[in-house]
């Protein structure tokens, strides 16, 4: 019955998410309401979390994971990350804070490496060649992802990222020409990876705290 009741929990979280998009209409960007896409992929999390996790760590997950989505969807359309799934993510990451799912010193060593080192990074690129290399919005995001997931699968992600994103660049260049200013949306590939780097962690622990060592 659990189960019945997280796919229809995700399918709401779908819908509503798509609902979201629609009322913040950034650059125009609506999601039809023929299109199902969100309802069906949001259940994933949903399920997957509710057969494998504690339910406080299952909500989380699902919570965050959705906001992911809504950010991967925006972004990958607009170029631009609402403020107000960050925010939304925040008061989440906070609560699990509170309740001792996350680590306070785990979440501020992992925004540490989600968003001060990128930050700095990006600040460096700018003196040397006066190009943006992440958006303020990659930048905010890294703060929810390294908060949610703590400093080593945090590094992790931003590897993952980088690496599909230049892929995706190299596929894209090949069918439509080179252009070295071709600007790709990093929150797509650093959602895609944050979920993949949190699942195979719950998989494949040894090889984390290897990765530690």
């Amino acid at each position: 019955m659990e189960y019945v009741l997280s796919i229809i929990i995700g399918f709401l979280c779908g819908f509503l998410l798509k609902f979201s998009i629609n009322w913040l209409d950034i650059e125009g960007y609506k999601i039809h309401y023929n299109n199902f896409l969100l309802e069906i992929i949001c259940p994933l999390p949903w399920l997957w979390s509710f057969l494998n996790l504690p339910l406080f760590e299952a909500v989380i997950f699902s919570l965050v994971v959705m906001i992911l989505i809504g950010i991967a969807f925006v972004d990958y359309n607009t170029m631009q990350i609402p403020l107000v799934y960050i925010l939304f993510g925040f008061v989440i990451l906070t609560a699990a804070i509170f309740k001792k799912s996350i680590y306070i010193s785990s979440a501020l060593w992992g925004i540490f490496v989600g968003a001060i080192i990128p930050l700095m990074i990006m600040g460096l690129l700018w003196l040397i060649t006066k190009r943006q290399g992440m958006g303020y919005g990659d930048i905010q995001m890294g703060i929810i992802l390294g908060a949610w997931l703590g400093p080593m699968r945090m590094a992790i992600t931003l590897f993952l990222a980088s690496v599909l994103s230049l892929l995706v660049w190299i596929v894209v260049s090949l069918v439509k020409g080179f252009d070295k200013d071709r600007a790709m949306p990093m929150a797509p590939f650093l959602s895609v990876a944050g979920t993949g780097i949190y699942v195979g962690s719950f998989y494949y622990p040894e090889l984390f705290h290897l990765l530690i060592i």
